[in-house]
């Protein structure tokens, strides 16, 4: 049996899928366009890690040519500060624990602060070399 509304919604839905499929089509990206935008990208990402590895490097040498000695040594002296913490509170703190001794309490939020500074110190020094 014959039922117009069973073809008028099936046509609908088809003519719908054809007018999406279309849209779709006019918005895909030209190839060599997509290229030149990627390359540009890139190219930018590279100039400013160019950049900032520059400033960074002139950061450092100025530093190290400064005559204050905090100022060329706050690096490696935060360095030696959150090792010295590490041995305190998990290495002394082990072997002193019968005889009374109390590890230093240091806020989480100030262990991810050393922790992040040295890590990232360590990865920009490393990859600079």
């Amino acid at each position: 049996m014959w039922n117009p509304f069973s073809d008028a919604a099936q046509g609908a839905i088809i003519g719908f899928g054809e007018a999406i499929k279309d849209a779709v089509s006019a918005f895909k990206a030209d190839p060599t366009k997509v290229l030149e935008l990627e390359t540009a990208i890139e190219q930018a990402r590279l100039s400013y890690a160019s950049q900032l590895a520059t400033a960074v490097n002139a950061t450092m040498q100025a530093e190290a040519k400064s005559e204050h000695w905090l100022q060329w040594s706050w690096r490696p002296l935060f360095g030696f500060t959150g090792v010295a913490l590490l041995i305190n509170n998990y290495i002394l703190a082990s072997y002193l624990a019968p005889l009374g001794f109390i590890p230093i309490v240091v806020p989480n939020d100030v262990w991810l602060m050393i922790m992040a500074v040295l890590g990232i110190s360590a990865y920009v020094r490393g990859r600079d070399k």
